[in-house]
């Protein structure tokens, strides 16, 4: 008997759903009833939702026993070496007691992770930077194109007297590289109308992958060419296992500034305000900071 009322209870929720938005959440036409696509995209936000609320009732709790909340940290991948490791370590071994949340993304995706709260601080390029945004330079990192050396070879094999050894830094014209992917890890914002990167060939094939490990991967199969972070593929490029090349009319290497970022309009938490305060020190470029 309780479990007929709990369905028939489940059952009016439902409907009720349905005839306030004039959708149908399920498809009633089968003996048993599935989702539709509304149905399914209804069920994806609940369980959201669900989620978040639990992580609500979590936090209360813990604030209730004086455990302050976790400060959200995103991180751009290519902003990921040894000197942003060494701050926040620096950080966390000055302030034990502040937990921290550190995710990572990629381009636009860095700076939409702030504008839906999903951090209180990011850490990346100048990617999508705005009025809307407080940030100063931290470091810069190295980007340096490469390929495989055994592909280096096949395209340098019909140019006048050709080494049968892969040079480091060897001139490619953009034609030679046409036939060769050129790889780039995905833009991960999700509303940008923008694929979010600057440094592509326009003609040519192109490939997407997720991350910068992916991308290494790829390139020490041979399987394209590729601007990397130079403190990602180190290793490889003192065993001989990628190859720095430069691209005719093409900005095969540079600096690029990694920002600390904020929202000029964001309540700052105590944590966030400490810790930017204290990631400023550790700059030797803290006039950068915009104001």
């Amino acid at each position: 008997m309780l479990f007929i009322k709990l369905s028939a209870g489940i059952s009016a929720a439902v409907k009720a759903l349905e005839a306030q938005y004039g959708i149908s959440l399920f498809d009633r036409d089968s003996y048993r009833p599935t989702l539709t696509t509304e149905g399914h995209a209804f069920f994806q936000q609940s369980k959201k939702l669900i989620s978040q609320a639990q992580q609500l009732e979590n936090l209360g709790h813990d604030l209730a026993k004086g455990i302050e909340a976790p400060l959200h940290l995103c991180l751009s991948q290519m902003s990921v070496n040894d000197d942003c490791m060494m701050r926040i370590k620096a950080f966390q071994s000055q302030y034990p007691e502040t937990s921290l949340d550190i995710m990572t993304d990629h381009l636009y995706g860095v700076q939409e992770a702030l504008t839906k709260n999903k951090c209180e601080i990011a850490i990346g390029s100048r990617y999508g930077l705005d009025d809307r945004h407080a940030f100063v330079e931290l470091y810069r990192i190295d980007m340096i194109t490469v390929v495989n050396p055994e592909v280096l070879a096949s395209l340098t094999q019909n140019q006048t007297n050709p080494s049968k050894t892969p040079i480091s830094g060897a001139k490619i014209k953009q034609q030679q590289l046409y036939a060769l992917p050129q790889i780039l890890v995905s833009n991960t914002a999700a509303n940008s109308a923008e694929n979010g990167h600057r440094y592509v060939l326009p003609t040519g094939k192109r490939w997407y992958v997720n991350d910068f490990q992916t991308k290494k991967t790829m390139l020490l199969h041979g399987l394209g060419w590729a601007r990397m972070p130079k403190h990602i593929i180190g290793s490889e490029l003192e065993n001989g296992q990628l190859i720095p090349i430069e691209v005719e009319n093409f900005t095969s290497q540079n600096q690029v500034p990694i920002f600390m970022i904020r929202l000029r309009h964001q309540t700052q938490s105590a944590q966030s305000s400490l810790f930017w305060e204290r990631m400023k020190r550790f700059s030797d470029t803290s006039d950068n900071l915009v104001k």
